[in-house]
This record gives C-alpha cells, sequence and structure tokens, in this order.
C-alpha cells in the first residue's frame, strides 16, 4: 500500500472541498469520468427507509487509473495532468478539469470515500483501490494492484455522508442538466444517468440562440461565441466562462435582470485557455482587461437578447392561449380602436400570467374580465362568470347574493391577502432552508426586520408590542397594557447582571377575563446556526428575569418563550421532547413556559392553517412569486440579499431589461 500526501496544508484542501455543496461534488466527479473517456457515466443515490439519501455512488466505462500515474492523479493539488494533454486519452475529446481539485471535492458527499479502478496495464487489467477519510483529508490510501478480468472503468463510493437529500431534489438535476448541456451536444454518444434517468438537456431546453461578439478595438483574436439556452424547468441561472473548446471553467451570475426567464449562458473564448479557473471565478472583480471586456460584450449582448426575447414570448404566448381556447378574442381587431385595446390586453395578460394559477378554467376567467373591463363596465362580471362556468341556477343565484353582499374588490383584496402569505412563507422557506441563501441571512439586520412585519406567522392571535428592545421595554410595554404605572426603579436585569435584548414580543388578551394577557416572547436565531446549550440559556436567562422580577408576580399574565432556528444539537432536541411536556416544550411552570422550535415545524403550523385558502384557490407559489413578494414588501431588509444576488431584484413592468 502506498500513502500519497497532497502537497498542501489540511485547511487548504477543507476549503477546497466545498463540503457543504454534494451537487457540485458530483459534478466534479462526473467531470472526472469523462475527462476519463467514459461513454456511459452513472450516478446512483441509495436512499434510507425514510427515503432520504445517505450513500452515493459513481460509476463509468472509463480507462481507469493504472498504478504507474496513480500518485500524479492524487499528490500535487493546484494542477493536473489534463494541463499538459491536447485531449482526452484514447477518444481525444475535449477536457474539462486542469487544476487537480475535483478529488477533494468528494468529501462532501461522505466522511469516508473510496475509488475502486480498473485500467489497462501491459501486463493485463489491473485494479486499485484508492481511500481516504475527511478527517485527514490531505492522504490518501492507494493499495497494491491486482488483476482484474472487469472491464476497465472507475467506481466512486462515499459512505457517512449528511444532508445528501438535497440530490434528490429536481433542482439538482436542473443543475447537472445545465452543467453538461454543451459537452451533450458537442458528444452525443455520450449518456449521463443520474438517478435512474439520462440527463436529457435537448428535452428541457426550450429556445436557445448562438451569437458570435464584436471583438474590442485592437483585438485581433479569435472572436468569442456567448449561447443562451432558456430552460422549461427553473434553473439557477449562471453565465459559464469556457474555454475555445466550449468546457466550462468558471461559474459567474449573468449581471443582467430578465423577468420570466429560466436561462443560462455559455462565453466560449480561447483566452479563458491559460486562465487559472480561480481567476476566472473573479473575473468581475477585475477592473479591465481583456477578459472584461469579453465579459462585458456577453453581457450587452444578453440584455440585447432578452429585450427582443420579450416581444417575441408575447407572440408565443398569445398563440398559445389561442390553441388552448383561453385567448378572448376570436377575431382579428377591424379598426384603431380595437387594435389598441388587444396591444393593451396583450401587454397586461402576457404581465401578470406568470402569477396565475395553473388551472386553465381561472385562468380563462381572469382573461375575460380583463377583456370586460377593457372594452365595457365592470357590472358585466356576473354575465360572464354564468355564460363561462355554466352555472346552476341555485349557483347563480348564490353568487349573485355574494356580489350583492360583499363588493367584487373586497374578494380580490381577501384573495390577495391569502395568496401573499402563501408567497411569503414560500420566500421565508427559501432563506432559512436555501443553501446559499440561509448563511448569508442575518437574524437582527433582515430576519427579524421581515418577521416584524408578518407576526401572523406565529399565530392569528398575536399583535406586535415589541420589537428588539430590552426586558426593561417589554416590561414597560406590559405595565401599559394592563393599564398600570410603568416601573420607576432599576431596569430588568438578566440573572448575570447584563440588559437583555428581545427580539419580538407579542401579545394577546383573555377573551373571558379582561386582566388576563398572554405574551409571546420570540428569540430568532439566523438559519445556519445550530441551537445549542447557549441560545437555550440566552432565552432561560429572559424567562428567570422576568418570574423573579416582582413587578411580574401577582399579575394575571402567562409567558411562552420562543427559541427558533433550523436545527438544535441532540441534547437540546432531548431537553425540548420531554414525555411529560408537549412537543418543543423544554420548561413547563404555572406562568412560563420555554420552547424550541424548528422552522420546519413553524412552517408546518402554518401551512395547516393556510391549506383552505392554497385548496380553494388553487393556487401555488413560485420561487419567482414568491422573491417578488419578499422584495416588493421587505425591500429596505433584503436589499443586501439582492445586491449581492442571494435574491432576485423584483421584477420590472414593461420589456426593458436592466442591469
Amino acid at each position: 500500500m502506498v500513502k500519497v500526501r497532497l502537497e498542501t496544508s489540511r485547511e487548504h484542501v477543507a476549503e477546497l472541498a466545498r463540503l457543504r455543496d454534494p451537487v457540485g461534488a458530483v459534478e466534479e466527479l462526473v467531470w472526472n469520468a469523462l475527462d476519463a473517456d467514459a461513454g456511459h457515466v452513472v450516478v446512483m443515490l441509495e436512499r434510507n427507509d425514510l427515503g432520504g439519501v445517505d450513500r452515493v455512488r459513481v460509476q463509468d466505462d472509463g480507462c481507469g487509473m493504472s498504478a504507474d500515474h496513480c500518485e500524479e492523479y492524487f499528490r500535487p493539488i493546484g494542477s493536473s495532468w489534463k494541463k499538459r494533454a491536447t485531449g482526452t486519452p484514447a477518444r481525444n475529446r475535449a477536457l474539462h478539469g486542469k487544476n487537480g481539485r475535483g478529488r477533494v471535492r468528494a468529501f462532501a458527499l461522505g466522511t469516508l470515500i473510496r475509488w475502486t479502478s480498473v485500467s489497462e496495464t501491459p501486463q493485463g487489467r489491473k485494479q486499485l483501490v484508492i481511500e481516504a477519510d475527511r478527517h485527514s483529508m490531505d492522504e490518501f490510501d492507494i493499495d497494491d494492484p491486482e488483476p482484474m478480468d472487469e472491464p476497465t472503468g472507475t467506481l466512486f463510493e462515499a459512505f457517512g455522508g449528511e444532508e445528501l437529500d438535497v440530490l434528490a431534489d429536481e433542482r439538482a438535476r436542473s443543475s447537472l442538466t445545465t452543467a453538461f448541456a454543451t459537452y451533450l451536444e458537442r458528444y452525443p454518444d455520450v449518456r449521463i444517468e443520474y438517478d435512474g434517468r439520462d440527463l436529457d438537456p435537448a428535452a428541457e431546453q426550450l429556445h436557445a440562440r448562438d451569437y458570435v461578439l464584436p471583438s474590442s478595438s485592437g483585438r485581433n483574436d479569435e472572436p468569442a461565441r456567448l449561447r443562451i439556452v432558456e430552460w422549461r424547468r427553473p434553473v439557477t441561472r449562471a453565465l459559464f466562462l469556457c474555454d475555445g473548446e466550449g468546457m466550462s471553467r468558471a461559474q459567474l451570475k449573468p449581471g443582467i435582470q430578465a423577468p420570466g426567464f429560466e436561462f443560462t449562458a455559455h462565453l466560449s473564448w480561447p483566452g479563458c485557455d491559460d486562465v487559472d479557473s480561480e481567476d476566472l471565478a473573479f473575473t468581475d472583480w477585475t477592473s479591465d482587461g481583456p477578459l472584461t471586456e469579453v465579459l462585458a460584450a456577453a453581457r450587452d449582448q444578453l440584455r440585447t437578447h432578452f429585450r427582443a426575447r420579450v416581444d417575441e414570448r408575447r407572440h408565443e404566448q398569445v398563440a398559445e392561449w389561442q390553441r388552448e381556447g383561453i385567448y378572448p378574442y376570436a377575431h382579428r381587431p377591424t379598426n384603431a380602436r380595437e387594435r389598441a385595446e388587444r396591444e393593451t390586453f396583450d401587454a397586461v395578460a402576457t404581465t401578470v400570467f406568470r402569477h396565475l394559477p395553473k388551472s386553465t378554467g381561472t385562468r380563462k376567467t381572469v382573461f375575460t374580465l380583463l377583456q370586460s373591463v377593457l372594452a365595457h363596465e365592470p357590472s358585466d362580471v356576473l354575465r360572464i362568470a354564468e355564460e363561462l362556468f355554466s352555472l346552476s341556477k341555485q349557483e347563480r343565484e348564490q353568487l349573485s347574493r355574494l356580489l350583492d353582499r360583499t363588493p367584487l374588490s373586497a374578494l380580490v383584496k381577501a384573495s390577495t391577502a391569502a395568496t401573499n402569505r402563501l408567497d411569503f412563507l414560500a420566500a421565508l422557506e427559501h432563506l432559512v432552508f436555501d443553501p446559499e441563501a440561509k448563511d448569508r441571512v442575518k437574524e437582527r439586520a433582515e430576519l427579524h426586520r421581515i418577521l416584524e412585519n408578518e407576526c401572523w406567522v406565529f399565530g392569528e392571535e398575536y399583535n406586535l408590542h415589541v420589537s428588539d428592545r430590552s426586558l426593561n421595554e417589554v416590561l414597560l410595554q406590559h405595565c401599559h397594557l394592563l393599564g398600570h404605572e410603568g416601573p420607576t426603579r432599576a431596569p430588568v436585569l438578566r440573572p448575570d447582571g447584563r440588559r437583555g435584548i428581545v427580539d419580538l414580543m407579542l401579545s394577546r388578551v383573555s377573551r373571558h377575563r379582561r386582566d388576563e394577557r398572554h405574551h409571546l416572547v420570540v428569540e430568532l436565531k439566523r438559519p445556519g446556526l445550530v441551537l445549542g446549550s447557549a441560545e437555550f440559556e440566552q432565552l432561560s436567562s429572559y424567562a428567570q428575569a422576568v418570574r423573579k422580577d416582582d413587578r411580574f408576580r401577582d399579575t394575571r399574565t402567562t409567558w411562552d418563550f420562543w427559541l427558533i432556528g433550523n436545527d438544535m444539537t441532540d441534547t437540546l432536541r432531548e431537553l425540548a421532547h420531554q414525555p411529560q411536556n408537549p412537543p418543543g416544550c423544554a420548561l413547563n411552570q404555572p406562568t412560563y413556559r420555554i420552547w424550541v422550535r424548528t422552522w420546519g415545524e413553524l412552517f408546518q403550523d402554518c401551512e395547516a392553517r393556510l391549506r383552505f385558502y392554497r385548496e380553494g384557490l388553487e393556487y401555488q407559489s413560485s420561487t419567482e412569486h414568491a422573491m417578488d413578494y419578499l422584495v416588493r414588501n421587505h425591500g429596505e431588509a433584503v436589499a443586501e440579499l439582492v445586491a449581492d444576488g442571494t435574491i432576485p431584484a423584483p421584477r420590472g413592468i414593461g420589456t426593458a431589461v436592466t442591469p
């Protein structure tokens, strides 16, 4: 056995591994297989009894790794044999990786990783087994080669993986589909099978267009090429920087706004060939140079492309509505007034269409009502509804009474409020669960400011009284609610003598007795933090300060203290799930209780309350709708998240595509 140590520090290896990006790790392993001349790569996700992913295997039919070259494969970091090669060993296909980092990315899939590789040698086929442990990521154990009759190829296996369920999400498949789209188009004989189904970019592509970018003044090199692909499913927007062969080397944000489009772009330029991938990833930070000029030209072309596509899509969308039979106009306009009305309808309808439920009947109703508003008076609403739905006499009478009793504007307002809540819940779920977003969301600057205006999340009965105030402010507000004079002596202090800061205090009054009141104190923690004893002790100190202060002892007031986060330690989970207490209740006293709750539990409660409205309205919030609601209603709180691209900017009105 040979032990190979990477020629770098363990800290550097850990940084390169990106342990919280399992999708990126799978992508690197597939690229390595393709660079080894694999024609068929299979990614297998093995699930446990609960349906969660707990093991990943990647198998290919490539040329494998030989003992003669294995040390070269695994020892240096930041370089690779691929830098000296012009193509893959046997089929001379274009190479992807050239920096020798893919092997450490595999640690994102498990604590123990293993390659079993069969290659052709002068002495016949030999098998190698290479193993490594996450606790010593700079060391790889390479067994002695053994004779083997199996076909050449490599099997990668990862064991002890955690948080791998993201690999089973359709977003993971979409991410891999976009990453390998140009490669699979260039080499149609290659198959990549992911979780039982082949990646098929052609089937997922809605529209594609190629451009040759103009060369900057003074440049005589080969011009850059830009390929823009629109996708049928939601994808992570990306601008891939590719070498002259079209192989992706780095990924940037597109840097433009294109509302309603799911797209990726591939910028191919020979000038990227000899630039390190890490340097390419920081191109946006470079002030000048040829690559900066090429990137600026690509983004200008992206803006021009999507300005044109807005008009094209409008015509495409109208044609589709006509085929579906939901377009309210049956004949061509005969005069200028009808033409103006039709153009106005098309512009408004294509703008609001992505906000509408998927129900064909609902869409047809909205379109007919919109046509009526444009051409007639709103009094036609009932007649249109009767014609559209062929209502029975009883249904017509019921609808007529409803419209007489409740104005249509009130119905729209009520349905809008319900859909807004569904959109907000989807947006909040994205912020606290999305792997990229949750590590960037701040407690007080963002999460706190958002939720203080959406207190319904914690219960319909609560009103917000104190937000981000000291314990003394909590007491002042409490005395005010009870009609007592505020305290004049020293403030309420935590047991250690420090002033405490509570995030949110919500209150409800008893329906049966005027002097009974219940307070809910919510302590929010950022999504990336695992709740533990320190966070619990902080909240417990708030509760102790309230309990021991004599101003609270004789009042008819009860308190709930909630600690909310994404995850918690096993010790805290045991404390919060004691048999004698309700689930989540860690401490149960006559006048106060301390709860430890996860965002997942809170979302379940909210979804249960909103299920009736979601089903009644046939409404399913999309990521695009959710992010639009969040930015439009909490723009100041999420300004930094919009600025750095964690969440998209709101869609504009009209056809302009702005930078």
